[in-house]
């Protein structure tokens, strides 16, 4: 009896589109409306449309892929019986400017297999924009409501100077606390700054937008789908150290070329 092949990039990245689609349909439910709002433990909130949402994304994903693991930031870590494969889901990112009725949220839906993500799923339906790769199979961009799952490649930008860089950022205290308080030598030597925050800022650099995104205080499911898009786009998102990871508590994003660069001032090598 034949072994049934693994799915390839392309059918996890279409399963991913899917979810992706009725995570939209189930967060702008009660974005600007009942969101039954609530504080966690923590001091961070949550929603209805983060436990809703990811209830869901769990039941789908188990349902197609009882094996799979799933690490999602409402409810833990679940492990399947196969741990060479995992989803990392955040239903929304950006649950405090959602409870506020900002525009700048997202689900984000990533998918690893053999320890290297291969799947990066950024949706935000409140700015009618998703953005997406498969690895080896580039990054893109779309307009919400999704059509097709069609959309533009993109690719970062050719910028080499700090001088000529828009420079990104998460929280401004989290931003200047970060690597022993040198990231205001890298924000003044830029072009510009703008603290836009959360995943949208990793996906201006991705499409060229921006050059770097820095991130003091993060978690796994925040950027988990972000590396993909980011490293098909021809960018790169590591930990202070230059390592591509999603467990070092903090990362820097750039279009690639300016990283070295980025890195050695925050690690005041120069």
């Amino acid at each position: 009896m034949a072994t049934e092949a693994a799915p390839t990039t392309a059918e996890m990245l279409a399963f991913a589109l899917d979810l992706a689609d009725e995570a939209d349909r189930l967060t702008m439910q009660y974005y600007r409306g009942d969101a039954a709002i609530q504080e966690k433990a923590d001091g961070s909130l949550v929603t209805r449309a983060d436990q809703e949402t990811e209830a869901y994304l769990r039941r789908r994903i188990l349902g197609r892929f009882p094996d799979h693991a799933i690490l999602g930031e409402e409810e833990g870590f679940a492990q399947g019986a196969d741990a060479s494969a995992r989803w990392v889901i955040d239903p929304v990112d950006g649950t405090h400017g959602f409870a506020r009725g900002v525009p700048v949220w997202a689900t984000l839906i990533a998918f690893e297999r053999d320890r290297v993500f291969e799947v990066g799923v950024a949706s935000a339906p409140a700015l009618g924009t998703r953005w997406w790769a498969g690895r080896g199979l580039g990054a893109y961009r779309g307009a919400l409501p999704a059509r097709g799952h069609t959309g533009e490649r993109i690719a970062v930008s050719d910028v080499v100077s700090l001088g000529a860089a828009q420079v990104l950022y998460g929280s401004y205290r989290l931003t200047l606390d970060a690597w022993e308080g040198r990231t205001e030598r890298l924000l003044r030597g830029a072009w510009r700054t703008r603290g836009f925050g959360d995943f949208w800022s990793h996906c201006l650099v991705a499409e060229g937008a921006a050059e770097v995104m820095l991130e003091g205080e993060i978690s796994p499911w925040d950027i988990a789908a972000l590396l993909v898009i980011v490293e098909e786009a021809g960018g790169r998102l590591t930990d202070i150290d230059g390592n591509a990871t999603i467990e070092a508590g903090h990362c820097i994003t750039t279009n690639g070329a300016l990283h070295e660069q980025v890195l050695r001032t925050l690690r005041g090598e120069e």
